[in-house]
């Protein structure tokens, strides 16, 4: 239960008046002693009190309150990023609010929890070609973590899937392959990263083959892989995530015949799978960090790219 003003004066045996004057920090304008500003400061973070956001945002003060928007919490990817988006606002004395979309698509009355809190900046977690419903929220800073339009009034940090397509295509080359298929949903950011790939592939002579999957992550690596396998029509298969490259694994094992797979992001499961994934990381934590200073200077909108590592591991 939260703790009151009430409370505090109780506990000190002075008045709700006194308590409040302090804790607005107008104590010294009306002459309470020092001593008394200190019993009551002291009494607060004892009891473990927390200003009311509503009615810090009556005063116009900020409430350390920052809105998260998640657009598919089944993706592994966005599970790390909270994790990391959490440990920045504990580091910062910030409090987090959550929502998210179903299937990915937005929804106005998913957004009710962030209408309900006052809060100081919103964070997205998803790319976007469009968000209109971005709209209601044009008065704070906002950042995405992924790609988003150029029209967008907010901060957008991604990885650059142009150095990333390079570095996956540095390596798979080394070992003269020429032949590539590339498994993905139909998501913003599958086909940005299809763009930077066929565009990698081209600089390195090899051919490439593009596939959009009707099924979902997981399935989608697996039902994608089976067809694959029966043509015998590439010598390498890169997936647009971890979990599209675990259902090719999957089918792999299937039909005991092996191709190198990679996958993207790097999601906690993928140096745990069998065999371990070879992978592009996406710099979780320096995107967290990169949110938060956005938020908190109010970073004028445009685009933040950031490098990502390639993580050789067994599959490739």
């Amino acid at each position: 239960m939260a703790v009151s003003q009430k409370q505090i004066a109780e506990r000190l045996g002075v008045s709700i008046a006194l308590v409040s004057r302090v804790l607005s920090g107008k104590a010294r304008e009306i002459g309470i002693a020092d001593a008394t500003v200190e019993r009551v400061l002291e009494a607060a973070r004892e009891m473990g009190y927390v200003p009311n956001a509503a009615a810090l945002t009556l005063k116009g003060k900020s409430t350390r309150t920052i809105g998260v928007v998640v657009y598919d919490f089944k993706d592994p990817f966005f599970g790390a990023m909270i994790e990391d988006l959490q440990a920045q606002a504990h580091e910062h004395e910030y409090s987090l609010v959550l929502a998210g979309f179903k299937q990915r698509i937005p929804e106005v009355s998913d957004l009710t929890p962030l209408h309900k809190h006052s809060i100081d900046g919103l964070i997205i977690l998803g790319s976007d070609e469009q968000a209109d419903w971005l709209q209601a929220f044009e008065a704070m800073p906002i950042v995405r973590i992924g790609h988003g339009s150029a029209q967008e009034n907010s901060v957008r940090i991604a990885i650059d899937e142009d150095d990333a397509a390079q570095q996956l295509f540095g390596y798979l080359t080394e070992s003269s392959r020429e032949s590539f298929v590339f498994i993905r949903e139909d998501f913003p950011a599958h086909r940005l990263r299809e763009k930077a790939l066929e565009q990698a592939a081209v600089r390195s002579r090899c051919r490439f083959r593009g596939i959009t999957s009707t099924s979902w992550a997981f399935d989608a690596g697996l039902d994608e892989t089976r067809i694959i396998l029966e043509s015998a029509s590439s010598e390498a298969i890169l997936c647009a995530t971890d979990k599209i490259a675990m259902g090719a694994l999957h089918a792999m094992h299937e039909a005991a015949r092996w191709l190198p797979v990679t996958g993207f992001d790097d999601i906690p499961a993928a140096g745990q799978f069998l065999p371990p994934i070879t992978t592009m990381h996406q710099p979780f934590e320096e995107m967290a960090k990169w949110a938060f200073k956005a938020i908190v200077n109010h970073r004028s909108p445009g685009d933040i790219l950031l490098k990502g590592k390639l993580m050789v591991r067994s599959s490739a």
